[in-house]
Formats: C-alpha cells, structure tokens, sequence
C-alpha cells in the first residue's frame, strides 16, 4: 500500500482530538476548567451516568458522569473527550434559574455564576438530588 494511505490513517485520530478540542474552546468547557478544574471524583453523593447535558450550544448526550455531592457538582466526560478535563463546581458558584417539566424530558437550566459565566443545562432528576444546596437565580430587576 502507498505510505499516502498510512498517513491518512494516522490523521485521522489526530483530527478527531482537535475537534474535540476545538469543541471544548467554543462551548465554554475549557473556561469553567480554568477555574473549575477536578483533581479527583468525590467519594460521597450520587452519581448520575449516561447523562445528557448542555453548555452553551453544545450537547454532550449519554456520555456524562454527572456526581451530586456537598462539595458542588462534578461533572465528567469519556475519556476520549480530549481537552474536557473533569469539573468540579462548587454550590456558590451555581444558580437554579429555570425548571422545564415535558412530557418526554424535564430539565434545568444552571447558571454558573458570579457573573454569568456559563449556563448548562442538566437533567431535572440531577437538580432534584442537590436541590439542598443549589441556590435560586434572583430575579432580574
């Protein structure tokens, strides 16, 4: 086989990685990482897998790792997700500000803030587990 074709094959992953990696910059992942970056999973509070999630425009569906503990909400992706290292938001940094209830899916729209600094979108049943400690969006005057 001509090596144009090894090439090809070797790109092909390297050009996946930075897609994802791209993905990460636009979406707004890389920003809460710089701040919010994980070092390690929480032992304690419920985990959530295979869930769906938003940030931003950006969809991540069934390939999250979503873990409600008192230390904030932990937030993970596949390992193969290059450039989306996991996060860790503390409770004072998230507000609820709506609650979507369907007929096939019920979710919550999540601003991290002060200030706004991203909104996510997660599922209902998440919020539900840290409602607790997840502080209402005040009211826009």
């Amino acid at each position: 086989m001509p090596w144009e074709f090894y090439v090809s094959i070797a790109l092909i992953p390297g050009f996946f990685a930075g897609l994802l990696v791209v993905i990460a910059k636009l979406s707004g992942w890389s920003r809460l990482a710089e701040r919010f970056l994980a070092d390690r999973e929480p032992d304690d509070g419920t985990c959530f897998r295979g869930q769906f999630f938003r940030i931003g425009w950006c969809d991540y569906n069934g390939c999250m790792t979503i873990r409600v503990c008192p230390d904030g909400l932990y937030l993970a992706v596949w390992p193969i997700f290059v450039g989306h290292p996991p996060l860790l938001i503390p409770w004072s940094a998230l507000r609820l500000v709506s609650e979507n209830r369907g007929r096939w899916f019920s979710f919550a729209s999540i601003e991290v803030a002060p200030p706004t600094f991203a909104r996510l979108r997660l599922p209902l049943r998440v919020i539900e587990a840290g409602r607790q400690w997840l502080r209402l969006a005040e009211p826009s005057a």
